[in-house]
């Protein structure tokens, strides 16, 4: 047997830590708030500078007991970080009582070096944000969120971001009531590369139609927003998800590549109080959706458009691509009854698509969120 003797002894002054490679040190620092990843400076005299051209940065105002700490801190890394290296990506999330000035100095600094991924969540009360993370001509990922309890505005001028691809929106008004009211608003006609676009939770009821342009987009989700009118201009949308409690009127140039509808649109409660112009607005809605191939509804839909036989018996079945017809059951005071379809009601969906499945969902749990599925007891194929 071989004494541990004989194992090679490691020289105690090898610096371990400098012998990693650098690609590595950086994706090692990338998940670290900039504060730490500073603070590795002191741990190997190949980490000394590091910190300096790191692409990936995270601030984050939480980590600071003093908001004045934070803003020599930041002030610290924009005057002794490389200039020579651009930022990939920033994560910043601030609170309200932070200067406008530094968040106009941080926000164009990384502007000014090429980001591409920026997520910003801030706790902003009743600002507007600098307008320059909005004329990034390097920016392709997009995260706006806001966490404060008020809302935080946003420009309501078009974007002009012509390689982003992905924006997601969240609590944010568009417009506010301060301004006069607008005919139309439109933000994304400038972002020609735009193809994943989720706006949650944000306020436009001040424009009479909120346009989304956008020729290259495949991917739409507008849920719980305050909109009076929605225009959508996207030739290659692929999926479109809406929910939320304003009613959808909706005006379109027409889908060709429609793959997957899913829809939560509000319905009176009690349903008897849904009207016959109620029924022709929610067909005039779904004839939008005629060249989809899968379709997702909420029961109360369904049952809704059953109340009129009069008006569906006129109305020529829009889908001639449908394959999937999807109901979700809505439960009346926690409880789910058999769902009868009429054949007038079938027959607007399935007489142009007659072979088309149809399934329904039981929910078990609490819907996860509007576009997401529920787990269900059972999905059962059924004949109407």
């Amino acid at each position: 047997m071989d004494s541990v003797l004989d194992e090679p002894v490691v020289d105690a002054e090898t610096d371990r830590l400098s012998s990693l490679p650098h690609d590595l040190i950086h994706h090692i620092l990338s998940f670290m708030d900039m504060k730490y990843a500073v603070q590795t400076c002191v741990l190997s005299s190949k980490w000394k500078f590091i910190w300096t051209t790191l692409t990936h940065i995270k601030f984050s105002t939480s980590e600071f007991q003093q908001l004045g700490q934070f803003i020599r801190f930041a002030r610290h890394v924009i005057a002794n970080r490389n200039d020579q290296t651009d930022v990939s990506s920033l994560d910043f999330s601030f609170d309200g009582t932070l200067s406008q000035i530094l968040v106009k100095v941080l926000l164009n600094y990384v502007v000014s070096h090429n980001i591409r991924n920026l997520n910003i969540s801030t706790f902003e009360r009743d600002r507007k944000l600098p307008n320059c993370i909005f004329e990034s001509q390097s920016l392709k990922h997009f995260t706006l969120k806001n966490i404060h309890e008020d809302y935080c505005i946003a420009p309501q001028y078009p974007w002009d971001l012509p390689n982003l691809t992905t924006l997601h929106l969240n609590d944010f008004v568009i417009t506010d009531g301060r301004n006069e009211n607008h005919e139309y608003l439109d933000l994304f006609s400038k972002c020609v590369n735009l193809k994943k676009l989720s706006i949650t939770e944000c306020y436009m009821a001040e424009v009479k139609v909120f346009k989304v342009c956008a020729p290259r987009l495949e991917d739409l989700t507008i849920t719980d927003c305050f909109l009076n009118k929605l225009f959508i201009s996207a030739s290659n949308l692929q999926s479109f998800v809406y929910g939320g409690e304003c009613p959808l009127c909706l005006l379109t140039n027409g889908f060709q590549n429609l793959e997957k509808v899913d829809l939560h649109l509000p319905m009176p409660n009690p349903l008897s109080d849904f009207k016959k112009e109620d029924a022709f607005q929610l067909l005039k809605v779904l004839k939008e959706f005629h060249s989809t191939k899968f379709i997702n509804l909420y029961s109360d839909v369904i049952q809704g458009l059953s109340m009129y036989r009069d008006v569906l018996s006129y109305q020529p079945s829009p889908f001639n691509n449908l394959k999937h017809l999807n109901i979700r059951q809505v439960s009346h005071r926690g409880k789910y009854s058999m769902l009868i379809v009429p054949n007038h009601v079938k027959n607007y969906f399935l007489n142009s698509s007659p072979n088309v499945t149809i399934t329904t969902e039981v929910p078990k749990i609490k819907e996860l969120g509007i576009g997401s599925y529920y787990e269900a007891d059972q999905i059962i194929n059924f004949d109407i």
